[in-house]
């Protein structure tokens, strides 16, 4: 089975809808469509998986070429996992972002031994600004303990 990452400049289309799909089904919120788009044609990497054709996998990072980027809606199609093509997505990205200093991930709590897999070690320190639903929906999701 053929898979072929599409990067940057070698993107000339999107399926946004597809793209929402694939983030939603793996696991990673439902995502207004003009806001997906606005978030991935701004960040500074992005690829696309598309295995015979279809797409299938997707991330993004933000950077400032220097000492950190930032990655970000790495997923695959879960009729499309198992197959090895995180793996190579992940390569792919870590070739290109490694060599400009430390990346960041937000990782999905059930991924987390995935990421270990690539060198991602968690962080003690890390710390977000979150209010309202969406501070209740991620302490729900083990994103951030319980209030003390």
């Amino acid at each position: 089975m053929n898979f072929d990452i599409m990067s940057n400049d070698g993107i000339s289309s999107v399926d946004w809808q597809r793209l929402a799909d694939i983030l939603e089904l793996s696991g990673l919120n439902k995502r207004d469509l003009g806001k997906l788009k606005q978030g991935f044609e701004h960040s500074q990497f992005r690829y696309l998986g598309y295995c015979e054709g279809e797409l299938v996998a997707t991330a993004r990072a933000i950077s400032d070429f220097t000492s950190a980027s930032y990655l970000s809606d790495v997923a695959i199609h879960p009729d499309f996992q198992g197959r090895g093509f995180g793996k190579i997505l992940m390569d792919r990205v870590m070739r290109d972002l490694a060599p400009l200093g430390k990346v960041i991930i937000y990782a999905v709590p059930d991924k987390i031994e995935f990421y270990k897999r690539f060198s991602f070690h968690p962080l003690l320190t890390a710390m977000t600004y979150v209010e309202g639903e969406n501070l209740t929906r991620m302490r729900q999701l083990g994103y951030i303990p319980p209030a003390t």
